[in-house]
Protein backbone atom coordinates (compact mmCIF):
# COMPACT_ATOMS: atom_id res chain seq x y z
CA UNK A 1 0.00 0.00 0.00
CA UNK A 2 0.94 3.79 -0.18
CA UNK A 3 0.63 6.75 2.11
CA UNK A 4 -2.59 9.20 1.51
CA UNK A 5 -1.50 12.25 0.15
CA UNK A 6 0.41 14.53 2.82
CA UNK A 7 1.88 18.12 2.81
CA UNK A 8 5.74 17.82 3.44
CA UNK A 9 7.35 20.92 5.21
CA UNK A 10 10.95 21.40 6.05
CA UNK A 11 11.61 22.95 9.45
CA UNK A 12 14.39 25.78 9.75
CA UNK A 13 14.71 25.56 13.29
CA UNK A 14 12.98 24.41 16.37
CA UNK A 15 10.60 27.64 16.49
CA UNK A 16 9.66 27.06 12.75
CA UNK A 17 8.83 23.64 13.25
CA UNK A 18 6.70 23.93 16.50
CA UNK A 19 5.31 26.89 14.81
CA UNK A 20 4.19 24.59 11.92
CA UNK A 21 3.01 21.75 14.40
CA UNK A 22 0.74 24.48 15.91
CA UNK A 23 -0.21 25.37 12.93
CA UNK A 24 -1.31 22.08 11.27
CA UNK A 25 -2.37 20.48 15.30
CA UNK A 26 -3.65 16.60 15.17
CA UNK A 27 -3.02 16.54 11.34
CA UNK A 28 0.43 16.72 11.72
CA UNK A 29 3.32 15.18 12.74
CA UNK A 30 6.94 15.33 12.84
CA UNK A 31 9.67 12.95 10.89
CA UNK A 32 13.34 12.65 11.23
CA UNK A 33 14.57 8.96 10.31
CA UNK A 34 11.34 7.63 9.63
CA UNK A 35 11.34 4.19 10.75
CA UNK A 36 8.33 3.41 12.82
CA UNK A 37 6.16 6.53 11.04
CA UNK A 38 6.99 5.24 7.14
CA UNK A 39 5.64 1.98 7.76
CA UNK A 40 2.25 3.28 9.82
CA UNK A 41 1.94 5.56 6.95
CA UNK A 42 2.05 2.95 4.27
CA UNK A 43 -0.46 0.43 5.90
CA UNK A 44 -3.05 3.65 6.38
CA UNK A 45 -2.64 3.11 10.36
CA UNK A 46 -1.23 6.57 10.13
CA UNK A 47 -2.88 9.25 7.83
CA UNK A 48 -1.31 12.71 8.69
CA UNK A 49 -2.24 15.54 6.32
CA UNK A 50 1.15 17.38 6.91
CA UNK A 51 5.14 16.24 7.82
CA UNK A 52 7.16 18.12 9.22
CA UNK A 53 10.54 17.32 8.52
CA UNK A 54 12.86 18.44 11.98
CA UNK A 55 16.09 16.79 10.81
CA UNK A 56 17.66 20.20 10.78
CA UNK A 57 17.11 21.10 13.92
CA UNK A 58 20.04 20.06 16.02
CA UNK A 59 18.57 18.13 18.38
CA UNK A 60 21.18 15.08 18.54
CA UNK A 61 23.25 16.38 21.45
CA UNK A 62 24.54 13.74 24.08
CA UNK A 63 25.47 15.30 27.53
CA UNK A 64 26.70 15.07 30.83
CA UNK A 65 24.75 17.21 33.32
CA UNK A 66 23.90 17.60 36.65
CA UNK A 67 23.80 13.86 37.25
CA UNK A 68 21.99 13.45 34.37
CA UNK A 69 22.62 12.56 30.69
CA UNK A 70 20.11 14.91 28.37
CA UNK A 71 20.08 12.84 25.12
CA UNK A 72 18.70 14.63 21.88
CA UNK A 73 15.56 13.39 20.05
CA UNK A 74 17.37 13.33 16.46
CA UNK A 75 20.33 10.73 18.44
CA UNK A 76 20.47 7.99 16.25
CA UNK A 77 20.23 4.59 17.48
CA UNK A 78 23.89 3.38 16.16
CA UNK A 79 25.29 6.95 18.11
CA UNK A 80 24.91 5.35 21.60
CA UNK A 81 27.35 2.14 20.47
CA UNK A 82 30.20 3.97 20.42
CA UNK A 83 29.30 6.86 23.04
CA UNK A 84 31.73 7.16 26.00
CA UNK A 85 29.03 8.87 28.27
CA UNK A 86 26.47 6.15 27.53
CA UNK A 87 29.28 3.55 27.91
CA UNK A 88 29.75 4.70 31.45
CA UNK A 89 26.38 5.44 32.73
CA UNK A 90 23.77 3.61 30.67
CA UNK A 91 24.97 0.21 30.27
CA UNK A 92 21.99 -1.51 30.05
CA UNK A 93 20.63 0.98 27.60
CA UNK A 94 24.08 -0.13 25.74
CA UNK A 95 23.03 -3.67 25.34
CA UNK A 96 19.74 -2.80 24.45
CA UNK A 97 20.42 -0.85 21.44
CA UNK A 98 21.67 -4.09 20.12
CA UNK A 99 18.38 -5.82 19.80
CA UNK A 100 16.99 -2.33 18.18
CA UNK A 101 15.99 -3.84 14.27
CA UNK A 102 18.64 -4.31 11.70
CA UNK A 103 21.32 -1.98 10.59
CA UNK A 104 19.58 0.12 8.59
CA UNK A 105 17.12 0.94 11.83
CA UNK A 106 19.70 1.61 13.56
CA UNK A 107 21.31 4.10 11.10
CA UNK A 108 18.15 6.27 10.65
CA UNK A 109 15.89 5.29 13.62
CA UNK A 110 15.78 7.88 16.23
CA UNK A 111 15.26 8.07 20.13
CA UNK A 112 11.92 10.49 20.04
CA UNK A 113 10.89 8.54 16.92
CA UNK A 114 10.73 5.23 19.39
CA UNK A 115 9.37 6.84 21.86
CA UNK A 116 6.46 8.49 20.43
CA UNK A 117 6.12 4.98 18.65
CA UNK A 118 5.74 3.67 21.62
CA UNK A 119 5.63 -0.22 20.80
CA UNK A 120 4.83 -2.31 24.22
CA UNK A 121 8.13 -4.47 23.20
CA UNK A 122 10.40 -1.65 21.58
CA UNK A 123 13.53 -1.29 23.76
CA UNK A 124 14.30 2.41 24.08
CA UNK A 125 10.81 3.12 25.77
CA UNK A 126 11.81 0.21 28.30
CA UNK A 127 15.00 1.55 28.76
CA UNK A 128 13.35 5.28 29.58
CA UNK A 129 10.71 3.50 31.65
CA UNK A 130 14.32 1.67 34.01
CA UNK A 131 16.15 4.85 34.07
CA UNK A 132 13.45 6.99 35.26
CA UNK A 133 13.87 9.33 32.90
CA UNK A 134 12.24 12.50 31.90
CA UNK A 135 10.82 13.14 28.47
CA UNK A 136 11.20 16.85 27.25
CA UNK A 137 7.90 18.07 24.88
CA UNK A 138 8.06 21.30 23.48
CA UNK A 139 5.43 23.22 21.93
CA UNK A 140 5.04 27.23 20.97
CA UNK A 141 3.30 27.60 25.00
CA UNK A 142 6.50 26.02 25.99
CA UNK A 143 8.31 23.17 27.25
CA UNK A 144 7.05 20.72 30.17
CA UNK A 145 8.31 17.35 31.20
CA UNK A 146 6.77 13.81 32.29
CA UNK A 147 8.26 10.51 33.54
CA UNK A 148 8.76 8.39 31.11
CA UNK A 149 6.54 5.79 33.13
CA UNK A 150 3.83 8.70 32.64
CA UNK A 151 4.26 9.30 29.22
CA UNK A 152 3.74 5.98 27.87
CA UNK A 153 -0.53 5.59 28.17
CA UNK A 154 -1.08 2.27 26.10
CA UNK A 155 0.19 0.49 23.11
CA UNK A 156 1.02 3.18 20.24
CA UNK A 157 -0.07 5.89 22.90
CA UNK A 158 1.87 8.60 24.37
CA UNK A 159 1.25 11.76 26.68
CA UNK A 160 2.46 13.74 23.37
CA UNK A 161 -0.50 16.25 23.16
CA UNK A 162 -1.17 18.05 19.36
CA UNK A 163 1.05 20.82 18.55
CA UNK A 164 3.79 19.53 21.08
CA UNK A 165 7.25 17.77 20.07
CA UNK A 166 9.78 15.38 21.83
CA UNK A 167 12.69 17.95 21.96
CA UNK A 168 15.10 15.38 24.72
CA UNK A 169 15.16 12.99 27.27
CA UNK A 170 17.23 13.15 30.62
CA UNK A 171 18.20 9.96 32.06
CA UNK A 172 19.50 10.00 35.87
CA UNK A 173 22.94 8.71 36.03
CA UNK A 174 23.14 5.78 38.29
CA UNK A 175 25.08 6.74 41.89
CA UNK A 176 28.33 5.41 42.11
CA UNK A 177 29.75 2.13 41.36
CA UNK A 178 26.92 0.16 38.97
CA UNK A 179 26.07 -2.28 36.50
CA UNK A 180 23.46 -3.23 34.13
CA UNK A 181 22.12 -6.19 31.75
CA UNK A 182 19.06 -6.54 29.18
CA UNK A 183 17.60 -9.94 27.60
CA UNK A 184 15.29 -10.15 25.10
CA UNK A 185 14.08 -13.20 22.71
CA UNK A 186 12.34 -12.82 19.02
CA UNK A 187 11.73 -15.53 16.60
CA UNK A 188 14.73 -13.86 14.87
CA UNK A 189 17.33 -11.39 15.55
CA UNK A 190 15.77 -7.96 15.00
CA UNK A 191 12.25 -8.71 14.74
CA UNK A 192 9.39 -7.88 17.40
CA UNK A 193 10.50 -9.01 20.83
CA UNK A 194 8.22 -11.64 22.66
CA UNK A 195 9.61 -10.61 25.78
CA UNK A 196 12.64 -8.56 27.30
CA UNK A 197 13.64 -7.80 30.89
CA UNK A 198 16.53 -4.66 32.06
CA UNK A 199 18.11 -4.31 35.29
CA UNK A 200 20.27 -1.42 36.77
CA UNK A 201 22.29 -2.50 39.78
CA UNK A 202 24.02 0.14 42.00
CA UNK A 203 26.18 -2.06 44.37
CA UNK A 204 28.85 -0.88 47.43
CA UNK A 205 31.12 -2.96 49.13
CA UNK A 206 29.55 -6.00 47.84
CA UNK A 207 26.10 -4.99 48.68
CA UNK A 208 23.12 -3.82 46.42
CA UNK A 209 22.10 -0.37 47.35
CA UNK A 210 19.93 0.37 45.08
CA UNK A 211 18.07 -2.06 41.94
CA UNK A 212 15.52 -1.00 38.50
CA UNK A 213 14.10 -3.14 36.71
CA UNK A 214 11.35 -3.10 33.75
CA UNK A 215 9.71 -6.04 32.18
CA UNK A 216 8.74 -5.43 27.89
CA UNK A 217 5.83 -7.26 26.96
CA UNK A 218 3.99 -7.87 29.80
CA UNK A 219 1.56 -4.99 29.31
CA UNK A 220 1.18 -2.50 26.60
CA UNK A 221 3.68 -0.43 28.76
CA UNK A 222 6.79 -1.41 29.75
CA UNK A 223 6.55 -2.08 33.25
CA UNK A 224 9.15 -2.03 36.41
CA UNK A 225 8.99 -4.40 38.95
CA UNK A 226 9.03 -2.73 42.50
CA UNK A 227 8.60 -5.91 44.26
CA UNK A 228 11.20 -7.40 42.92
CA UNK A 229 13.63 -4.11 43.56
CA UNK A 230 12.28 -4.42 46.96
CA UNK A 231 14.01 -7.87 47.20
CA UNK A 232 17.27 -6.92 45.39
CA UNK A 233 18.09 -4.02 47.73
CA UNK A 234 20.41 -4.56 50.60
CA UNK A 235 21.48 -8.03 49.54
CA UNK A 236 24.77 -8.88 48.35
CA UNK A 237 26.18 -9.89 45.33
CA UNK A 238 27.35 -12.73 46.34
CA UNK A 239 24.22 -14.47 47.63
CA UNK A 240 21.71 -13.34 45.06
CA UNK A 241 19.61 -15.89 43.79
CA UNK A 242 18.69 -14.72 39.83
CA UNK A 243 17.09 -17.94 39.18
CA UNK A 244 14.45 -17.57 42.07
CA UNK A 245 13.87 -14.19 41.39
CA UNK A 246 13.11 -14.97 37.60
CA UNK A 247 10.99 -17.32 39.07
CA UNK A 248 9.11 -14.69 41.24
CA UNK A 249 8.66 -12.29 38.31
CA UNK A 250 6.55 -14.90 36.05
CA UNK A 251 4.58 -14.83 39.64
CA UNK A 252 3.47 -10.77 39.05
CA UNK A 253 3.17 -10.95 35.32
CA UNK A 254 -0.14 -11.61 33.89
CA UNK A 255 0.77 -11.17 30.01
CA UNK A 256 -0.90 -11.85 27.13
CA UNK A 257 -1.12 -13.83 24.18
CA UNK A 258 -1.07 -12.82 20.35
CA UNK A 259 0.06 -14.35 17.02
CA UNK A 260 3.38 -15.22 18.06
CA UNK A 261 3.05 -17.21 21.70
CA UNK A 262 0.45 -18.09 24.21
CA UNK A 263 0.32 -16.02 27.57
CA UNK A 264 1.68 -18.72 29.47
CA UNK A 265 4.48 -18.82 27.17
CA UNK A 266 5.41 -15.36 27.01
CA UNK A 267 4.91 -15.52 31.30
CA UNK A 268 7.91 -17.99 31.25
CA UNK A 269 9.66 -16.80 28.92
CA UNK A 270 9.74 -13.02 30.77
CA UNK A 271 10.67 -15.44 34.10
CA UNK A 272 13.91 -16.84 32.44
CA UNK A 273 14.69 -14.09 30.61
CA UNK A 274 14.62 -11.93 34.52
CA UNK A 275 16.74 -14.56 35.78
CA UNK A 276 19.53 -14.59 32.81
CA UNK A 277 19.62 -10.74 33.02
CA UNK A 278 19.96 -10.67 36.75
CA UNK A 279 22.64 -13.23 36.41
CA UNK A 280 24.64 -11.53 34.30
CA UNK A 281 24.17 -8.01 36.14
CA UNK A 282 25.48 -9.69 39.35
CA UNK A 283 28.39 -11.27 37.52
CA UNK A 284 29.50 -7.64 36.24
CA UNK A 285 29.14 -6.06 39.11
CA UNK A 286 31.30 -8.79 41.22
CA UNK A 287 33.99 -8.63 38.12
CA UNK A 288 34.58 -5.12 38.61
CA UNK A 289 35.28 -5.28 42.31
CA UNK A 290 38.81 -4.75 43.43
Amino acid sequence: MRPKEFVYHRARDLDHALALLAEHGEEARPISGGQSLVPMMNLRLARPDHLVDVNDLGLDEIREEAGALHVGAMVRHERYLTDPLIRRHLPALLEAVHWIGHPTIRRNGTLGGSLCHADPTAELPAMAVLHGARIVLASTAGRREVAACDFFKGAYMTDVQPGEMLVSVIFPCPQGAHSGAFEELGERLGDFAMGSFGVVLEHEGGVIRRAATVCGGAKMTPIRLPEIEAALQGQTLAGLDAAALGDRVTGLIAPAGDFQVSAEYRRALIGELAGRALQRARDIALNAQP
